[in-house]
């Protein structure tokens, strides 16, 4: 039977009228986000993804999670109890992540876990490949071993769920496929989102010189000749 961990650990979840809090009880022990490059590391897409199919497994190909954290040597998922206003904890290690260990999960305060619930169907683990290979095409730094943690949950603002990835000290964001990878404040559809392509970074321009043109019709055709090729 899976070992019940103790201590204390409170999430507050804010948005939209909202307000929920979880208190998680763990004492998974000391900082795990060393050894990002070693064979077992859960930043490992296979390995990451034997933890979340183990997790599928307790809550069902219809469960929902709440919140994820990961870190080289393990993987906490917090999960909601079907899809009732409770919710559980389970805990992957490194070298067995199918073996899993629960922790206990109180949650309190008004609104409901559906707006904070992300299917575990839609939990894909190549997530963590695209942004690591984002992040060192960034900076040749961020590698595996340079990796503090990846974090997963719905966004207070705009409700959608959003992975954070620290990598020594620098956080950037992605969606839940790892794509639209930015640091905070590029702004997805931005000049400055570095996934833009050449259509849509023209589009982008072209959308500003029209507003600057302000109507004038010269100005107009010298914006659709620069950027409509």
């Amino acid at each position: 039977m899976v070992s019940l961990l103790a201590g204390v650990l409170v999430l507050a979840l804010v948005g939209f009228g909202v307000y929920r809090v979880v208190h998680r009880v763990s004492n998974i022990g000391s900082d795990s986000a060393t050894g990002g490059g070693d064979s077992d590391s859960l930043y490992r897409a296979d390995n990451f993804g034997t933890a979340v199919k183990a997790v599928r497994g307790e809550i069902g190909a219809g469960g929902d999670v709440l919140e994820l954290r990961i870190e080289a040597k393990r993987a906490k998922f917090t999960v909601r109890d079907g899809k009732s206003e409770d919710a559980s904890g389970f805990l992957a290690r490194a070298g067995d992540p199918s073996s899993l260990s629960d922790f206990g999960v109180d949650v309190v305060g008004q609104g409901t876990l559906d707006d904070q619930s992300i299917p575990i169907s839609d939990l894909a683990a190549m997530a963590l490949t695209r942004m690591e290979a984002q992040a060192h095409k960034r900076d040749p730094a961020a590698k595996l071993d340079t990796i503090q943690f990846f974090t997963l949950q719905v966004d207070a603002g705009d409700r959608k769920p959003t992975w954070r990835m620290n990598v020594h000290g620098q956080l950037y964001l992605a969606n839940l496929d790892g794509r639209n990878f930015h640091s905070p404040g590029e702004g997805a559809g931005t000049l400055a989102d570095p996934e833009l392509t050449t259509t849509e970074r023209n589009a982008l321009k072209l959308s500003h010189c029209l507003s600057v043109a302000q109507g004038d019709i010269g100005k107009i055709q010298r914006c659709q000749k620069t950027y409509l090729k």
